[in-house]
């Protein structure tokens, strides 16, 4: 994991460019040796690559052999292998349990609360100041059917977003990305309109990992064809199994997807080596997460009435 912390002139540079993307990639191959690096803002607007004095020798080295041995027929050196962050197990496990209790709850209607009453996508209560229905809105659904179709694709889409990125950070930016998608979809909907269930989220994590997958791994791929091809796979995806019959809501799935594609470009501008948090940070991140999603059904709990009986 790229190192900070350490006194300046300790470390030297053994590559620079204004391309972010380029460092980074530099910064895995060291990172892959157990060369400890860092990246920082260099001058006229450039990054540069750090590495401990005493490993600069080897560091060049190990560059000049990578670049070597990776650049391809134009002069284009491919980014280095794919080596996730963790299993995606995690947040896999946290979108299943979170899913299914939510669900235990709503048809049951635990305290006395209508579940979809309190915290369903409602345009004008929203639009009112009730800001925790874009999420709550997310963990509700109309059947067991609805619900185990948005588990299944969740887990898919989940798991590999949290191998970029690793199951806590993912699962914020998925959480984020889906919660902005539903904003939007009250913005451009009327009043009137109302929606349940995490297929916002679904559809943001497939954006997510394309445009991840596009700032990271194939941006410098030769042919448009090849560059564009994680863009493409996820609209396809998007038109495959984000449309249907007159109950799916196709707005709420195309906003969850762009909001996606826009957390997934930001995460990819970032770079893989700003996500290579440490287990307990990547714990950390995740229960902001779940912080989220208890306080939006907190404050929907407060607002909703209860029936008697």
């Amino acid at each position: 994991m790229n190192g900070n912390g350490h006194a300046a002139d300790d470390w030297v540079i053994v590559f620079s460019s204004r391309r972010r993307h380029e460092c980074h990639e530099r910064g895995l191959v060291l990172d892959a040796v157990g060369i400890p690096n860092t990246i920082v803002d260099g001058p006229a607007r450039a990054l540069v690559l750090l590495v401990p004095g005493r490993a600069a020798d080897l560091a060049r080295q190990e560059l000049d052999h990578w670049e070597h041995e990776n650049r391809g027929r134009h002069g284009v050196a491919p980014a280095p292998a794919f080596r996730p962050v963790d299993s995606g197990v995690p947040l896999a496990a946290a979108w299943v349990v979170v899913l299914l209790v939510v669900f235990y709850a709503q048809v049951t209607g635990w305290q006395g609360v209508d579940f979809v009453a309190a915290g369903g996508l409602d345009g004008a209560a929203v639009r009112g100041g009730e800001w925790w229905r874009v999420v709550t809105a997310l963990t509700l659904h109309g059947d067991a059917a609805h619900l185990l179709a948005n588990i299944f694709f969740g887990v898919f889409f989940v798991v590999y977003a949290a191998q970029y990125l690793g199951s806590g950070a993912a699962g914020l930016l998925v959480l984020a990305a889906a919660g902005a998608g539903n904003a939007m979809d009250v913005l451009l909907l009327p009043p009137t309109h109302r929606a349940i269930g995490a297929s916002t989220a679904v559809f943001a994590a497939l954006g997510l990992v394309a445009a991840w997958v596009w700032m990271t791994q194939t941006r410098r791929a030769v042919g448009w064809a090849r560059r564009y091809a994680p863009l493409v796979g996820g609209v396809m995806l998007l038109a495959w199994i984000g449309t249907g019959d007159e109950r799916t809501d196709v707005v709420a799935h195309l906003t969850g997807f762009v909001a996606g594609l826009a957390a997934g470009a930001w995460a990819g501008w970032r770079g893989p080596a700003a996500w290579a948090l440490a287990a307990r940070l990547q714990a950390t991140v995740g229960g902001v997460a779940l912080a989220v999603v208890a306080l939006a059904w907190i404050l929907a709990f407060s607002a909703a009435p209860r029936s008697v009986g």
